[in-house]
């Protein structure tokens, strides 16, 4: 049982213009079966994100659909997939649409491609030998060469013709940003130094034109966000972020890139994929489901849109990440998390995060221990006593402790806070109209202090 509200104007975008089933949470495969995956194994994950309750928009076939699973033919393996068409149908008889894993830059020896592009149209290393890609043993095509170009452009405009699929998942690009660590280790090409900046871009604009020769509405998702690909890419995803500091900092940096990256072209940012911490795979301890809600919470917090993978059904605050993901739906940005697992994200730390709050905000805690919350109101320019609480999982309404005072010329002091259980889903709303008067009893009646200092913690007021 939770409160729901879909308001066009809470929907990041505009809802006229925008397909909301790209907006809407994403199910992914990669995580769930990375390269053992079937066409059986895709009707499953469906089936089962539904029957436990989820709202989404995306089905994500990633990697290992392919026959061999070899870059290069791009064909489905006709064991694991004897009907991609079909699928594809039959999600789409859902509501749902298909985005389709592809990395047309790349080839595998043993496909038909690779023996007609093999080495002339592959991209050579400074000692003139085709460069092996060590992560995936592959060799990655020179979009100048003629053949390689047009072995994208075909490849991309059978897979919409074929396989009617809405969007794209275009991953492994030449390469990715020029002269990174990356760049560095795997990308000694030998090239012209103008190719080392227009290279990544003109391959992204390869693919665009190519799917928009056959239906321009299939979206393309771009693989981080590379300068200079804004135009010909609808979604962009920040890439793996596994083993990266999950801050709030680390990763504001991150969304505020993502989130700028379209400039007023409406590109839609997401972290890849929700997972917890401590590894790369699920675990039973705190680290993991505790921090599997946290980085949900962040992700929404941040305004992105939510990929999920990895199924929580089974963890036990799989409640709690239900009703956050199904809550934000289509970026919600009413919806901000002030708890969730074991952090906490007060008012004063969104607000230095550059995060819009206010009397409209609705906000959601999912703690994984009893907590003591508190709501400062003070900056949200609200009173405390028109602020509510109701258990999300119960329905009941639970009693905020409400105050509207300044010792020691401090706001903190305004504030509603109450006790949260473990593993339940609460939401604070405001019933009441934006208000001054608090804040001109603080700002035009300064106190004084013994010391004379006037106006002590005071800084935040004039925000």
């Amino acid at each position: 049982m939770y409160h729901q509200s879909l308001k066009a104007d809470n929907v990041l975008g505009d809802s006229s213009r925008t397909d909301l089933r790209f907006e809407l949470p994403e199910i992914n495969t990669w995580r769930a079966f990375e390269k053992s995956l079937t066409q059986e194994g895709v009707r499953t994950m469906v089936e089962e994100w539904e029957a436990n309750g989820y709202r989404f928009g995306t089905v994500c076939i990633d990697d290992g659909w392919m026959e061999f699973l070899g870059f290069g033919d791009w064909k489905p393996c006709p064991k694991r997939f004897p009907d991609l068409r079909g699928l594809v149908d039959w999600i789409h008889a859902k509501g749902y649409a298909v985005r389709l894993w592809v990395a047309p830059a790349q080839i595998h020896p043993g496909t038909h491609a690779f023996e007609q592009l093999y080495p002339h149209a592959v991209l050579h290393n400074r000692k003139g030998q085709p460069s092996l890609y060590a992560g995936q043993r592959s060799f990655r095509l020179n979009i100048r060469c003629p053949e390689a170009a047009g072995h994208i452009r075909d490849t991309m405009q059978r897979l919409v013709r074929d396989y009617a699929v809405d969007a794209f998942k275009v991953d492994f690009p030449p390469f990715y940003h020029h002269g990174d660590d990356f760049f560095v280790e795997h990308c000694d090409y030998d090239l012209p130094e103008a190719d080392y900046h227009t290279m990544v871009p003109d391959f992204y604009r390869l693919v665009r034109e190519a799917v928009d020769e056959v239906n321009p509405s299939v979206r393309v998702e771009g693989a981080k966000d590379i300068q200079g690909c804004e135009d010909a890419v609808d979604d962009i995803i920040c890439g793996d972020l596994i083993g990266h500091e999950r801050t709030t900092e680390s990763l504001r940096k991150i969304a505020d890139n993502l989130r700028a990256y379209g400039g007023k072209r409406p590109i839609v940012p997401w972290f890849e994929m929700v997972w917890g911490e401590g590894t790369d795979y699920p675990t039973q301890r705190p680290e993991w489901y505790a921090g599997f809600l946290e980085y949900l919470a962040l992700s929404i917090n941040l305004g992105m849109k939510i990929e999920h993978s990895f199924p929580p059904f089974a963890y036990p605050n799989a409640e709690q990440i239900r009703i956050l993901t199904n809550l934000y739906g289509p970026r919600n940005c009413r919806y901000k998390v002030l708890q969730a697992g074991r952090r906490q994200y007060p008012v004063a730390s969104l607000l230095d995060a550059g995060i819009a709050l206010g009397p409209e905000t609705r906000f959601l805690v999912a703690p994984e221990e009893e907590t003591h919350i508190v709501l400062h109101t003070y900056h949200l320019r609200t009173n405390s006593q028109d602020w509510h609480c109701r258990n999300l999982l119960t329905g009941l309404d639970i009693p905020l402790q409400s105050r509207n005072e300044f010792w020691t010329n401090s706001t903190d002091y305004c504030r509603a806070a109450f006790v949260a259980a473990p593993r339940q889903v609460y939401e604070l709303y405001y019933t009441g109209d934006p208000t001054t008067r608090v804040f001109d009893i603080f700002q035009n009646f300064p106190w004084v202090s013994p010391t004379g200092k006037e106006n002590e913690g005071m800084e935040r007021a004039a925000d």
